[in-house]
């Protein structure tokens, strides 16, 4: 399947489900595309950063299976919520380039909060980026995030699916706010 058809049926799913989807702002929509990858079509892996759901997010930052894909992740939540704003033209798999980015737009945000982005970047330069679901009472942040595994165990930035996420705050290094600045 194209990535235009996984669009489609991921955005069928969102406006069956939530009548007003359109109408919501920017992260709630992205938020609530990430959470319908993640429970109902529960993507994951078929081989090694490949598989049909891999592909199509890839295909959206124009590269082949076989990378990293956490950025194409948010990006594929992103092309389906309809939300235009990001690095450059938006097709970026560099988590780094997310972070530059909302630096640059003032977007940068060093608290958690429901739909920003959430991400860190190692001193070496890869990173990884998710999307912030909630805060529990003991402050942990809840987030969904492509490209992870689903516990403590493995690949916490290349791992083989989608999942949400329970992380200690210091995980992060920060958020980023799809939201209109303005509006937020």
């Amino acid at each position: 399947m194209s990535r235009e058809t996984k669009i489609a049926e991921t955005l069928a799913v969102l406006t069956k489900r939530y009548p007003s989807y359109s109408e919501l702002p920017n992260g709630e929509r992205v938020l609530l595309a990430a959470s319908v990858l993640v429970n109902d079509f529960k993507v994951a892996e078929v081989g090694n950063n490949a598989g049909p759901w891999v592909a199509a997010f890839l295909a959206g930052v124009k590269l082949p299976t076989g990378y990293p894909w956490c950025a194409a992740f948010i990006e594929f939540c992103c092309d389906v919520a309809g939300v235009t704003w990001g690095p450059g033209d938006r097709q970026s798999a560099a988590v780094i380039n997310w972070r530059n980015t909302a630096r640059t737009a003032d977007r940068d945000r060093t608290k958690a909060a429901r739909g920003r982005l959430c991400f860190f970047v190692k001193a070496n330069g890869t990173g990884h980026i998710g999307i912030v679901a909630g805060i529990q009472t003991d402050g942990r942040i809840i987030s969904y995030e492509g490209n992870t595994s689903p516990g403590d165990e493995g690949s916490q930035r290349d791992g083989q699916g989608a999942y949400r996420r329970v992380r200690k705050p210091s995980v992060w290094h920060g958020y980023i706010e799809l939201d209109d600045p303005a509006d937020a």
